[in-house]
C-alpha cells in the first residue's frame, strides 16, 4: 500500500492534479501478495511448486482479460448493428435523412 500510495503521489505531483491525493489506491490483490510471498529479491520462486502455481495464476488472469476483451468487442458489434438497423429503419420511413458519407 505505501508504494502504491507513493507512486500516486508522484503521478499526482507531476500532473499537477489533486484528484489523486483525495482517492486511496486500492489494496494489493491477493493472487499478488502471494507472489511477493514466494519470490526471492533476486526475482526467484522459492520453489519449483511455487512457479507452477503462479504461472498457473498468469495464465488464469490472461485468459479473464481476453474473455473480457471478446466480450467487450461483441456487445459493441451488437450495439452498432443496433444502431445500423434502428437508422435504416428510420430511413425507410422518413424521419431520419442521411445526409455526407
Amino acid at each position: 500500500m505505501a508504494e502504491k500510495t507513493k507512486k500516486r503521489l508522484d503521478e499526482v505531483a507531476q500532473s499537477g492534479s489533486t484528484k489523486g491525493v483525495i482517492d486511496r489506491p486500492s489494496p494489493i490483490r491477493r493472487h499478488v501478495k502471494w507472489k511477493m510471498a514466494r519470490t526471492k529479491k533476486s526475482g526467484q520462486t522459492t520453489s519449483e511448486a511455487a512457479k507452477k502455481i503462479a504461472e498457473k495464476i498468469v495464465s488464469h488472469f490472461q485468459l479473464r482479460i481476453v474473455i473480457i476483451f471478446v466480450y467487450s468487442v461483441n456487445a459493441l458489434d451488437k450495439y452498432m448493428s443496433f444502431v445500423h438497423d434502428s437508422l435504416e429503419e428510420q430511413v425507410s420511413q422518413g424521419s431520419f435523412v442521411p445526409q455526407g458519407r
